[in-house]
């Protein structure tokens, strides 16, 4: 008997000794320790720089483009920066896996479905229906112009109502519920007025943004050790995660039982599309990969891609201005000179107003909202700048590296939106700039999201003047720290323009 546990303690060590050892031509990166790999090191970063892309960028100065790291009871984590490394990453199929993080898969209901945290052949066909079906609803095309002109026309409402005393006040919930209001209209086919929207689906927006904001992009410390959800799941916050997916998980499908419990032959909203399309894919075959269960995280994916990067854009853009109150004035002019008080903007302006582009493109490369892709997993065995990739390893591209790089910028940690704006006074583009991801991974929102966020600011800055109360907190423009990094909590005053 002793014998035999000599035998598996000594198998045990062994196995935790090899697994110590640096494979060839594994990237470099810090040693770590047995078991838990690089775990401290990372929370040591972390603690340091108070942010998970700064943590990675510290890496990257030390270790090079390809950082080599071990995390707990998961496989293998690489950390991709700079341009060079980044694009051949992103332009590489087979690093177009999802990872088998656990959190990640519980947020699918255990599985990897829905269009953010699937891949192969199950992300190809729902990604490929999902864009047909997007774009043949008006997504992203001008026809939604109107709607999200109207949407930014009642925000502005809401907030004069919300501000009319000149007391200071928190915008952000008003501003998260008009971005989906659109958005909502293609998935469920039906508009409701900005501010009277339910309760459910208020509060789905705000647990959202909370499940987001309590992650970070490595999954935290049950993606690295699962079973400690089973001894401390309050303390970890597993409990609440649970909760708050549930009830998202619920009322997505009671919107889907609505629609199933519609007349036949009624298409008005994707969720409606999927329904008949999940017909089509089970006439043809039973192992289809359209079914409700994945409807449900289909829809949530769209709701939580094409809400956090626009809200958050619009909420560091007033960050960043009440913090530049010459920036704000510059804008104020543009607006006034081209648009003037009365007329709605529209996407017709962008070209006519470059320096509003130019500061939602610095805002952009300054806050990075979307600092890294999520972790995508190596498909096949492969090599990435000479350095070995096993199949199931885990890669991250740390788009931070591109939009803080000195060599390219020149003084990165400066706000300067001027650096958009070419001699003859008009925006250009930079390909270092990558806030919705790069390849074929990139966030499919993207144009719905640029629209979005052009025609509300450019609305409330036509409106509106925004400062800071006298002995508010000194704002953190490096925001909140998450899956995707949010804007700072932050009161402002409210001054009518015209």
């Amino acid at each position: 008997m002793w014998f035999g546990i000599l035998c598996l303690v000594s198998i045990l060590i062994f196995k935790i000794l090899l697994g110590y050892r640096r494979p060839h031509k594994f990237p470099p990166g810090p040693r770590g320790l047995p078991v838990i790999g690089n775990t401290l090191d990372i929370a040591k970063l972390v603690k340091e720089t108070k942010y998970y892309n700064d943590a990675l960028c510290r890496l990257a100065d030390k270790y090079g483009p390809i950082v080599g790291l071990r995390l707990g009871f998961t496989e293998p984590l690489l950390i991709v920066s700079g341009k060079e490394a980044v694009t051949e990453m992103l332009n590489r199929p087979e690093f177009d896996g999802r990872s088998d993080g656990f959190l990640f898969k519980f947020r699918c209901g255990g599985s990897r479905r829905g269009l953010l945290f699937a891949d192969a052949d199950v992300w190809h066909s729902q990604k490929r229906f999902s864009l047909k079906t997007l774009i043949q609803l008006g997504f992203g095309k001008y026809t939604m112009e109107q709607v999200i002109q109207q949407d930014a026309i009642r925000l502005t409402d809401i907030i004069t109502n919300l501000t009319i005393d000149g007391k200071p006040a928190n915008v952000s919930t008003p501003i998260a519920v008009a971005v989906l209001s659109n958005l909502w209209l293609i998935i469920d086919g039906t508009k409701f007025d900005v501010g009277a929207e339910t309760p459910e689906l208020k509060e789905v927006v705000l647990m959202l943004k909370a499940c987001v904001m309590s992650m970070n992009i490595m999954g935290g410390i049950l993606t690295l050790f699962p079973f400690l959800r089973y001894i401390f799941p309050k303390l970890l916050g597993f409990s609440t995660f649970k909760n708050r997916h549930e009830y998202i998980d619920k009322f997505i499908m009671d919107t889907i039982t609505k629609h199933k419990n519609k007349a036949a032959g009624q298409c008005t909203s994707f969720i409606d599309a999927y329904l008949k399309e999940i017909e089509v894919q089970e006439a043809k075959s039973p192992f289809t990969s359209f079914n409700e269960t994945q409807l449900i995280y289909v829809v949530k994916d769209l709701i939580a891609a094409g809400v956090d990067t626009t809200d958050n854009t619009i909420g560091f853009t007033l960050a960043y201005l009440v913090e530049n109150q010459c920036v704000q004035l510059k804008l104020h002019d543009e607006i006034d000179r081209v648009i003037g008080k009365d007329i709605c903007p529209s996407l017709s302006d962008k070209r006519r107003l470059p320096y509003l582009i130019a500061i939602i493109s610095e805002v952009w490369r300054m806050a990075n909202i979307t600092g890294t892709s999520l972790i995508h997993r190596a498909m096949t065995d492969s090599t990435l700048l000479g350095f070995k990739v096993k199949k199931n390893y885990g890669l991250i591209a740390n788009f931070k590296s591109l939009h803080m790089d000195k060599e390219h910028w020149g003084d990165p940690e400066v706000f300067r939106p001027e650096r958009f704006i070419n001699e003859d006074g008009k925006f250009i583009d930079d390909p270092w700039l990558m806030p919705f991801g790069y390849g074929r991974r990139k966030c499919l929102g993207e144009s719905v999201a640029k629209n979005t966020a052009f025609i509300f600011l450019a609305c409330l800055f036509q409106k509106f003047h925004f400062t800071l109360p006298e002995n508010h907190p000194e704002l953190c423009l490096k925001g909140i720290d998450g899956v995707v990094v949010s804007p700072p909590e932050m009161d402002v005053i409210v001054t009518q323009r015209h």
